[in-house]
C-alpha cells in the first residue's frame, strides 16, 4: 500500500471520528478485530471420532497468540460421526473445544457433511441435524425458520464487520445417498435453497459494514477431484458475495489449504443463464484440516497461483486481522506440533459513498 493511500486512509478515519456525514458510519470503518477460522477436525474412524492430538496443538497455538482472537469459526466436521455408539458425539467436540472457550474466545460453528452421519449407514440423519441445532445453542438464532443455528449471521461490536454462516446441507428428511445426489440438497458438497440465498440478500441490506465475510463447509471451486461437481444454487450465491463485495468465502471439506482471487479472469463454475462475470475479487479460502487426513491428491489447479499447501501430517488454522479499513489474513501450516505462517495477505478498503478503493497486498 502506497504512502499516499495510507495517508487517505488515515484522514478518512479522522474525519470519520467527527462524524462526518459523507462517510459511512464510524462505528465501523476504523474498528479492530481479531478472529480465526479452522475445519475438519475429526478423526477417521469409530476409535477416533476427533483428532485430539491435532486439535490440542492448534489449540494451544491459538491461545498462546497475542492478542488473542475474539471469537473461532469452527467450519465443520467436527466430529467423524455426528452419531454412534448409541449416543450423539457434539457434546465431545464442545468438551475439546474448552481451552478456547473457557478463556473467553467464542466458537461459531458450522454444519459439515459428517455431523449428518449416523454409525452404520451412509446416509444423512435429519436427527443428527436437530440434534446439532439443540447442542449449539451459542449459535444465533436469526437464520430462517427451520434454520436457527445451522444458518446465522452476526456483525462485530463496531458493526464494521458482517458475518454470514451458511449450511450447504439442510435437510428437511433423510438422505439416504447424499453422494448421489449432486444435483439436489444434501449431497456431499453442497446445495442451497432459495430460502437461505433470500434470508442471505435480506441480511446484507441491513448491514452498512465495510468488511463481510461467508464460511459454509464446502468449497465452491475445485481444488482436486475429477471432475466439476458444483450446481447453479453455488454460483447463485457466489452472486450474491462478488455483488457485495465480500472481502472471503471460508470453507474446508477439501484436506488441505488453498487461497485464490476469484477476479473476471474465472469462470463461474457452472455458469448461469443470463451468464454473469465476476468483478469484485471476492477470495475463497480453503482451511481444510486441523486433524482431518490430508487430501494429498494432485490439484486440479495450478499450485502456486492457488496457493495450495497439503503436506502429509500437516495441519492448517487461519488468523484473520482487521484494522480499520485494513484486513489480514496470515494462515499457520502445523507440522509436528510446530506452527508457522505460510500464507499471509491483506486487502485494504477504504469506502466513501458510492465509491471503493480496494487493493491487495
Amino acid at each position: 500500500m502506497t504512502y499516499k493511500f495510507k495517508k487517505i486512509v488515515s484522514v478518512l478515519c479522522l474525519v470519520a471520528a467527527l462524524g462526518a456525514a459523507a462517510l459511512l458510519p464510524v462505528s465501523g470503518h476504523c474498528e479492530t478485530l481479531r478472529f480465526v477460522f479452522m475445519a475438519d477436525g475429526r478423526g477417521d474412524s469409530l476409535d477416533d471420532l476427533i483428532n485430539m492430538t491435532a486439535l490440542n496443538a492448534i489449540n494451544s497455538q491459538i491461545l498462546a497468540l497475542s492478542p488473542r482472537p475474539s471469537f473461532v469459526v469452527y467450519g465443520g466436521d467436527s466430529v467423524y460421526r455426528g452419531h454412534s455408539g448409541g449416543a450423539y458425539n457434539f457434546q465431545k467436540f464442545k468438551d475439546a473445544m474448552k481451552p478456547l472457550t473457557d478463556a473467553g474466545i467464542k466458537l461459531y460453528t458450522v454444519l459439515g457433511n459428517h455431523e449428518l452421519y449416523w454409525e452404520g449407514t451412509t446416509g444423512f440423519s435429519l436427527a443428527n441435524q436437530q440434534e446439532f441445532q439443540n447442542e449449539f445453542t451459542d449459535n444465533p438464532g436469526n437464520g430462517p425458520a427451520g434454520y436457527e443455528r445451522l444458518v446465522y449471521s452476526f456483525e462485530s461490536p463496531g458493526g464494521d464487520a458482517f458475518f454470514a454462516i451458511g449450511d450447504c446441507y439442510y435437510l428437511d428428511l433423510d438422505d439416504p445417498n447424499p453422494a448421489l445426489n449432486l444435483e439436489g440438497d444434501g449431497s456431499l458438497y453442497g446445495y442451497f435453497y432459495d430460502t437461505q440465498l433470500t434470508w442471505l440478500v435480506n441480511q446484507l441490506a441491513q448491514t452498512k459494514a465495510t468488511h463481510k465475510f461467508f464460511f459454509v463447509h464446502a468449497p465452491y471451486y475445485q481444488i482436486t477431484g475429477s471432475q466439476s461437481y458444483q450446481v447453479p444454487s453455488f454460483t447463485k450465491l457466489w452472486s450474491i458475495l462478488d455483488n457485495n463485495r465480500f472481502d472471503l468465502f471460508c470453507c474446508g471439506h477439501v484436506h488441505l489449504y488453498s487461497r485464490k482471487t476469484i477476479d473476471s479472469s474465472i469462470a463461474p463454475d457452472p455458469q448461469l443463464n443470463p451468464p454473469v462475470q465476476w468483478k469484485h475479487n471476492v477470495i475463497q479460502l480453503v482451511t481444510g484440516t486441523c486433524g482431518a487426513p490430508v487430501d494429498t491428491d494432485t490439484p486440479l489447479v495450478d499450485r502456486s497461483a492457488w496457493h495450495v499447501f497439503n503436506n502429509d501430517n500437516t495441519y492448517y488454522f487461519s488468523v484473520v486481522d482487521i484494522n480499520g479499513s485494513s484486513m489480514t489474513v496470515n494462515s499457520y501450516s502445523c507440522y509436528n506440533w510446530g506452527c508457522s505462517i505460510i500464507d499471509s495477505f491483506t486487502i485494504n478498503k477504504a469506502r466513501l459513498t458510492g465509491v471503493d478503493f480496494l487493493l491487495l497486498d
